[in-house]
């Protein structure tokens, strides 16, 4: 079976994808004190906290805005993937560093998983948003 005959599999990776990016970045929002506090504990992230915790939330709602949108799917599949990777080895060095005593400065109730839990779930959105791009590709080249 080709690649190409996965086109559930890419609607629902960019629903899934836009379902994560539109609450993490509304939450974020919501919340806009308490995550700027938050990343501001962070030592390597705490000079650029006040503009992180402006741009983040609108990178993460533009993205998932982005998706929605057949023309411009593509450009925000690319960001979800490169966001995701970013995440994921931002997880990964709190948990080499040591630095889980501190707070997740992530939204809703994804702040409520244990650092490793937040590991395992941030791989798995990176994975799913790099396969939604390959079918996609794969589906403009037939």
């Amino acid at each position: 079976m080709q690649i190409s005959n996965y086109k559930w599999v890419r609607e629902l990776g960019c629903f899934l994808l836009v379902l994560l990016f539109m609450y993490t970045g509304t939450s974020k929002l919501i919340g806009y004190q308490l995550f700027r506090e938050q990343l501001s504990q962070i030592s390597y992230l705490k000079a650029f906290s006040q503009p992180l915790s402006i741009l983040l939330p609108i990178l993460e709602l533009t993205t998932g805005l982005t998706i929605i949108f057949k023309p411009i799917q593509k450009y925000g599949l690319y960001a979800a993937a490169i966001l995701m990777t970013l995440f994921t080895f931002y997880v990964a060095l709190m948990l080499l560093s040591d630095s889980t005593k501190l707070p997740c400065s992530c939204g809703g109730v994804i702040k409520t998983m244990s650092w490793k839990q937040h590991l395992y779930f941030n791989i798995f959105f990176m994975v799913l948003a790099w396969f939604t791009i390959k079918i996609r590709v794969s589906e403009k080249r037939e």
